[in-house]
């Protein structure tokens, strides 16, 4: 059996290594398929020469096998209809011309390819490598960004700001951090699916021009089972593609005393600050802080939800959705 993986492989970068060393792990003979010039330069601009782009091909799978052929593609289908058996390893973006050409193999009455995909090898950014963003000197050909990341927070609350930036930090290092205070809010104390409503308008609000638009909202949630209610921590990610993810921190039974105040149209800051005399308690400790003795404080749940919230773009592929189109 032989394995088939091809592309225009401009700009040799991070993400055509991981298509390449899939290739050779199948074990098989492998045929590299390289868009010549007059095919891809009708298709992309600013295309590296074939012979450039083969060289960085034969030098990356040199330090693995010499079991390897380099072929000229002219079409979508290059040899992919003539052999008989074999396997094609293919990227996301290329998945849908996989099964083009599988569809025309069983027409043909041929057997179809066995289709090996691999995910996108994501930049520091978490959106994937390619090659238009190398040329447009956003990123490296390993994936660090040469362009500041721009990252919006709907909030009138530093204690969120400051949750945002310990966990990006984590994540990101070439990024900035803006505080958008025009957004508009439904309520100060939110129930339910509100509190999800509300820190997705905030996302909404402050996307604008930037790379990702952060919000948070607490809210209170009611469980049956225990006929309690929770305060929970729920946040909402949209980023420059309108791809959303979201996010809760952990839940904690509030006191009833709490829930009594809400009920009659006040807050837990409201509630606090009349029965304790601290105010703004939202935004320092937290009535979890307060009733935990600092032992579990409002900017650990926040930073729950915000670091649950990108889970998902951590690996896209896992979830079986189209999160970075």
């Amino acid at each position: 059996m032989i394995t088939l993986v091809g592309g225009t492989f401009n700009r040799f970068h991070k993400g055509h290594e991981k298509l390449l060393f899939a290739a050779y792990k199948t074990g098989n003979k492998i045929m590299v398929g390289v868009t010549s010039d007059q095919y891809a330069k009708a298709h992309k601009e600013k295309i590296l020469s074939y012979k450039s782009r083969v060289n960085s091909v034969e030098k990356f799978m040199s330090k693995f096998t010499g079991n390897y052929e380099i072929h000229p593609l002219d079409s979508m289908f290059g040899n992919t209809l003539d052999v008989d058996e074999a396997e094609i390893v293919v990227s996301p973006e290329t998945y849908t011309a996989a099964k083009r050409i599988n569809e025309k193999r069983i027409a043909m009455g041929k057997k179809a390819l066995n289709v090996v995909e691999v995910p996108f090898s994501l930049a520091e950014d978490l959106f994937p490598i390619s090659s238009t963003r190398i040329i447009n000197r956003e990123i490296t050909r390993t994936g660090k960004r040469i362009k500041t990341i721009n990252i919006a927070i709907s909030t009138g609350n530093n204690l969120k700001v400051a949750a945002v930036d310990e966990f990006i930090h984590t994540i990101m290092k070439n990024y900035k951090i803006t505080v958008n205070t025009d957004y508009k809010t439904g309520s100060e104390q939110p129930f339910g699916e509100e509190t999800m409503k509300y820190a997705t308008d905030r996302a909404m609000y402050g996307l604008k021009d930037n790379d990702y638009s952060i919000g948070i909202e607490s809210g209170i949630f009611y469980n049956k089972v225990n006929d309690m209610y929770y305060d929970l921590h729920y946040c909402a990610v949209i980023d420059r593609y309108s791809v959303i993810t979201t996010g809760f921190g952990s839940g904690f039974q509030m006191p009833d005393s709490v829930i009594d105040a809400i009920k009659t149209g006040s807050s837990t800051n409201e509630y606090v600050e009349n029965l304790f005399g601290i105010k703004k308690i939202g935004h320092s400790r937290g009535i979890s802080g307060l009733i935990s003795s600092d032992s579990v404080t409002r900017s650990m749940l926040i930073y729950e939800a915000l670091r649950n919230a990108f889970i998902p773009r951590f690996r896209p592929d896992i979830y079986e959705r189209d999160f970075l189109s």
